[in-house]
Formats: C-alpha cells, sequence, structure tokens
C-alpha cells in the first residue's frame, strides 16, 4: 500500500491520507518512479518489473493521482524532404 496526502496544502492537512494498493512484486518498479527526478528521467519500458502492461499500469495509476510526471518525447522528423 502507498499513501499519500497530495490533495492536502502544505499547511493544513484537511484530508486523510490517500491509500493507493499495488502488488508486492510492484515495489521495485513503484522505487524507481518515486526516486527518478528531473533530469535524470526514465523510460516506463526500463522499469525492473516483468511485463510492460504491469509497467503501465503502475505508472499510469500513479499519474492519475498526480504523483508522476511525463516527458513527450517527439520522435524524429522521418519525413522524405524533395527540393
Amino acid at each position: 500500500v502507498l499513501y499519500h496526502c497530495l490533495d492536502n496544502s502544505r499547511v493544513y492537512h484537511g484530508t486523510p491520507l490517500s491509500p493507493m494498493e499495488f502488488e508486492v512484486d510492484d515495489a521495485p518498479a513503484l522505487e524507481q518512479l518515486l526516486t527518478t527526478v528531473e533530469p535524470r528521467w526514465i523510460a516506463v519500458n526500463d522499469l525492473i518489473h516483468g511485463d510492460v502492461e504491469d509497467k503501465m499500469g503502475i505508472a499510469q495509476a500513479l499519474y492519475d493521482e498526480g504523483l508522476l510526471a511525463t516527458m513527450l518525447v517527439e520522435a524524429p522528423d522521418r519525413s522524405v524532404q524533395t527540393g
């Protein structure tokens, strides 16, 4: 279980802790995501976990709660230039 109080201000804690339930084998991936800071981003695909669906589920759950920042990686321009 991961608890957070993101909905509270730093001064007034009017909202109780919000629990998020994960499987025990999700712990290494959770630790990676929660301890990674900018500019040392980590790709979801590089998380320590067995399958990509679980990796995406963990990241999506944290993102939905506002606990995870994302970075858009732009794909290289592969269009053909003529002229």
